[in-house]
């Protein structure tokens, strides 16, 4: 989620837009004012019905600074922002970690769990196998192998819950002849 102090920003940004939009009108050719209207509306509809957001590239301003200028062209100028001193930084990964990602994680992590549970696999136990075992647990559970151990500690959690059940539908183990086949890594 925007910091508040960011979500002012580019409250003043939008309204700055519209402003310059609206004083250029008569010098900007009708389809392109009408694009650049669309992208403002597009945007700001996207902002207002979309999940959370994180945001990145923004530079990070003190909570008194938004207030401060009431002047946005001063915060988003680029002749005013001094250009950020080249760090390498390390790339976040979008992919592995938004929320896209975590949902298919929990669903692979469901699945594992549940292959492991109806086995009697525990969690602490599938956390100490080695990769090339998990992955081979995995594609027998049908699920495309994690790439990462987050997932089998999800998985692992949710054994945990599992236990908590104890003696409903849902805790009853199907497969325990298979557990032996499973439970000892050769």
């Amino acid at each position: 989620m925007w910091p508040q102090h960011k979500v002012e920003v580019y409250e003043q940004m939008v309204a700055a837009l519209r402003g310059t939009l609206d004083e250029q009108a008569g010098s900007i050719p009708p389809r392109v004012l009408e694009r650049l209207r669309a992208i403002i509306e597009g945007a700001v509809h996207t902002i207002e019905n979309s999940p959370e957001i994180v945001a990145m590239g923004l530079p990070d301003l003190e909570p008194g600074e938004a207030e401060a200028g009431s002047n946005v062209a001063a915060v988003v100028e680029p002749a005013a922002v001094e250009p950020a001193p080249a760090e390498p930084k390390t790339p976040v990964d979008h992919f592995s970690h938004g929320a896209h990602a975590e949902a298919n994680r929990l669903l692979k992590a469901r699945a594992l769990a549940r292959w492991l549970w109806d086995r009697n696999i525990s969690g602490d136990q599938v956390l100490g196998f080695t990769n090339k075992w998990r992955n081979k647990i995995a594609r027998a559970a049908g699920v495309n192998p994690p790439s990462t151990l987050e997932t089998w500690t999800l998985a692992a959690e949710l054994m945990g819950r599992m236990e908590q059940l104890t003696g409903s539908e849902a805790s009853a183990r199907h497969h325990l002849d298979e557990h032996e086949q499973w439970a000892n890594e050769p």
